[in-house]
């Protein structure tokens, strides 16, 4: 299932302008597997609102990325919960830099859901296929009311 920037905001209830991910692709048949594409536009506020003249995509940038790509494949994996917060972050690794007009590709993983604990990997490569991130995540799903 190929999603859209408008199925994404749906599906996260966020206005579509809130979407950081430009598409995500989501097989039902591999319900803990999640791959989210971004181009990185030199003119987005990340690179303009980071350190001027050294146009470098900034880890919280990545982040947001991250955030909402796990939040997507929990949305996914279970509709009816209401949300996940994120416990702890076991490691985050910046193997690489991103620059403006690069392209990355994430893929989440979800390993482990024992009891109300999920584990999430994620790796995020660019258009290269050079891996620039990789992160270990738990967190705690929960119902809300």
């Amino acid at each position: 299932m190929n999603l859209t920037k408008e199925q994404i905001g749906k599906l996260l209830k966020l206005a579509e302008e809130y979407i950081v991910i430009d598409t995500a692709v989501y097989d039902p048949d591999y319900p803990n597997d999640l791959k989210v594409s971004k181009f990185l536009d030199p003119e987005h506020t990340d690179f303009a609102g980071h350190i001027s003249d050294y146009p470098v995509y900034p880890d919280y940038a990545i982040a947001k990325v991250v955030n909402q790509g796990i939040r997507l494949l929990i949305s996914l994996s279970y509709p009816n919960l209401k949300g996940i917060p994120v416990g702890m972050i076991e490691r985050t690794k910046l193997r690489g830099l991103l620059y403006p007009n690069d392209w990355i590709n994430v893929v989440i993983k979800k390993w482990q859901d024992r009891g109300k604990i999920a584990k999430f990997e994620i790796g995020i490569e660019n258009q290269k296929g050079i891996l620039v991130y990789e992160s270990t995540i738990y967190g705690t799903l929960f119902k809300g009311r």
